[in-house]
């Protein structure tokens, strides 16, 4: 299953996912890939900083 995109976007952390809103927010196709796991082993964008590290550590 072969598919197409303009852009992809490799990681969804802090930088990443707004670069891939912004990228089809200019009417590219984009694809936004991120490996990160969530405590369930569920997918979830955001990585390490979002999910795990900087944000969460700075509200305690």
């Amino acid at each position: 299953m072969a598919k197409s995109f303009d852009v992809v976007v490799i990681g969804a952390g802090p930088a990443g996912y707004v670069a891939a809103i912004r990228c089809a927010q200019l009417g590219l196709k984009t694809a936004c890939i991120d490996d990160w796991r969530d405590e369930t082993g569920r997918s979830s964008l955001g990585g390490t900083c979002l999910n795990a590290g900087c944000i969460p550590s700075k509200a305690l």
